[in-house]
Order: C-alpha cells, then structure tokens, then sequence
C-alpha cells in the first residue's frame, strides 16, 4: 500500500520535470550560437540542465564530455524519480537495463575497430556503482571473449557468447546489436505486462514498439540506400528486431525483400506506416528516422501530458529526455559546422 501511494508521486514530479525542457524559442536562440562554448554556457543557466552541466568548463570541453554530461543529466532524473519506488525489479528497472546495454555495445562497436582501449575515455563514471556487471573490467576486456568473462553472472553474457566470432572472424557489430536490441525490447515489454494493465499497458508499449519499428525501417533504408551490394535481403532480415507496431511481419519481410531504394520507397509510401512515421525520401541528405523519432517525440510528449499512470509517466519522460539529448547533440554538431539554423531545425526529433 505505501509503495502504491509512493509511485504516485512519479507523475507531478515527472511532469515538473517534463515542463522545463528547452521551448522552441530557446532552440533557436541555441542555433544562433557562435560556438560550442557559448551552447554549453546558455545550457549551464537553463533549469533543465543546470544541475547536471553546471560543473562543465566553459573553456575547454569537447563534444564527448557534453554527451557524457547529457548522459548523466538523464540518468539523475531516473534517479529523482525513482526514489519514489522501492520494489525490487520494479518496471523502471528496463532503463537500467537499456543503460548497460548501451555501455556493452559502445564497447563492442570499439573492439570491432581495433579500437577497444577506447572505451575508458568514453566510460560513463556516474555508471560504475549501478551497473551488474563491473564497468571498470569492461574497459580493460581487449577481446570479445574476455568481455564475455567480465559479463559473467548476467544474461548480456549469453547473449555475447551467441554472437562471438569464430575461426578468427572479426566481430559483426550490427549482429551484436541485433542481439542485444532484442533482448532489451522483450524485457521492456514484459516489464510492461507485469506492472501496468489496460491502457497504460497498451499506451507504454506503444513507446517501445514504436521505437523498435523505427530502428527497423532506418535499417532497411540504409541497407539499401548505401549499401546494396553489401546487405542482401537475408541479411538485412537477420538484423530485424522482432518487434511489429504498424507493420507486421509479412509486410516488414516484403520490404526487406525489395529489389533497390526505389522498390522500398514505393512500397513504405504506399503503406500504413507512412500515416505514422512520415513520407521517406530518396534524397541522401534526408535523415529517414527523422520524422519517426518526431513521431515518437509527440507520442511521449502526449502522454507526459495527459497520462495518470506513473509508468507511463516515467517512460514517456525517459524517452524525451533521450530525444531532447540527441537535439542538444544535433545543434551542437550544426553550430560547429556553421550550418544554418533552418537546416538545423530540419533535423531535430520535434516541430518548433
């Protein structure tokens, strides 16, 4: 019961917390920048992210200290929430997970490089005391075997061990991915159907397969926009998560299936998905995931707004603070590279 009564605080807290994000007008005041110094300092002052960046030195920072940063921003509000929630492996546990797996993949993309000394740099230091498995020991893993070792004790080890190369093949990242994506989808959507019921469970879950159904069509449209030769329809196949939302597994099969971009195009325009994620373009300079992870930024953003559930709450603002990071990201990368503020705004996760 006092657990019940504490959760329920999750949805004014999330919703305060929601209300602070960046508004248009300062988006725009952030594409106007000179420089990255001059985007660090106006976030610095900014209730949303002052917490977090406050201790940034407006001197001398690179772009990955800010993610890292921003990185932690979102993970000290999961954190401000969940103090409201005491039960072991309670549904806020998926971010968690999402966290470690992001952490496993940005080792293993390294290592598929040659470049696995890498990740200490990267390594999230506000992690190491949360995650199951010791952060510190993945960093100095130089192997795919050894990095299944220091995973030991935790399902990410199985799934590692289920795509380690053999023969001396060089790791396949995207089938890494593949495998990791999958298991994180499947333990968000169970997590889901044991804490929520209803329509909280249908609205939550349409966050996640929504998210999952973009990953899929971005992986299509890549694989055959700039790499036909290379991704054949079996192989694209092999790299789909199994998560369906708008399209279903026929449809998703067919369009992998499609003989070049052109069959594909036709294909996603003419369809369901289009009402959903937007029209695709063959133009290279247009980002397809751009206008699904608009659609997912108004989905959670409908949500933080009118939903009572708590979960759904969390989920909604979650998902927000990861597309708001990733826009932050995107203006910084724009500003650096003397883009205009129009062209800018064309690729960010929501309408101004």
């Amino acid at each position: 019961m006092l657990e019940n009564l504490s959760v329920l605080a999750i949805v004014p807290k999330a919703k305060a917390i929601g209300a602070e994000r960046l508004t248009g007008e300062e988006y725009h005041a952030l594409m106007r920048k000179r420089s990255v110094i001059e985007i660090v300092a106006a976030l610095q002052t900014h209730p949303y992210f002052k917490k977090s960046l406050g201790g940034l030195s407006q001197t001398s920072i690179h772009r990955e200290q800010l993610e890292q940063a921003l990185s932690r921003d979102i993970f000290f509000k999961y954190e401000s929430l969940m103090r409201y929630s005491f039960r072991k492996n309670h549904f806020g546990s998926f971010f968690i997970v999402k966290c470690e797996i992001n952490e496993i993949l940005a080792k293993m993309k390294l290592v598929s490089m040659g470049l696995t000394e890498k990740y200490i740099v990267k390594l999230p230091g506000f992690l190491t005391s949360k995650t199951s498995f010791n952060l510190i020991a993945l960093a100095q893993a130089t192997t795919p075997e050894q990095c299944e070792k220091v995973l030991f004790g935790t399902p990410y080890a199985k799934i590692l061990h289920s795509v380690l190369p053999k023969n001396g093949e060089m790791l396949d990242y995207l089938m890494c991915e593949h495998a990791f994506l999958s298991y994180y989808y499947a333990f968000a959507l169970k997590k889901v159907d044991e804490d929520l019921s209803g329509s909280a469970a249908k609205e939550t879950k349409s966050l996640f397969v929504r998210e999952a159904e973009i990953y899929n069509l971005d992986i299509i449209y890549r694989a055959k926009a700039f790499f036909s030769k290379e991704f054949t329809p079996d192989k694209i196949k092999r790299l789909l998560l199994p998560v369906y939302d708008k399209l279903s597994h026929k449809q998703l099969m067919a369009m992998a299936d499609a003989r070049d971009l052109s069959a594909f195009l036709q294909m996603y325009n003419g369809g369901r998905a289009k009402r959903h994620y937007g029209e695709f373009s063959a133009r290279p300079e247009m980002s397809t995931d751009i206008a699904g992870r608009r659609s997912l930024y108004k989905a959670a953003d409908k949500l933080l707004h009118f939903s009572s559930s708590p979960r759904t709450v969390l989920a909604a603002l979650l998902f927000l603070a990861e597309l708001e990071r990733s826009n932050i990201v995107t203006v910084i990368e724009g500003v650096r590279y003397a883009l205009p503020p129009e062209q800018i705004e064309g690729y960010l996760c929501n309408r101004l």
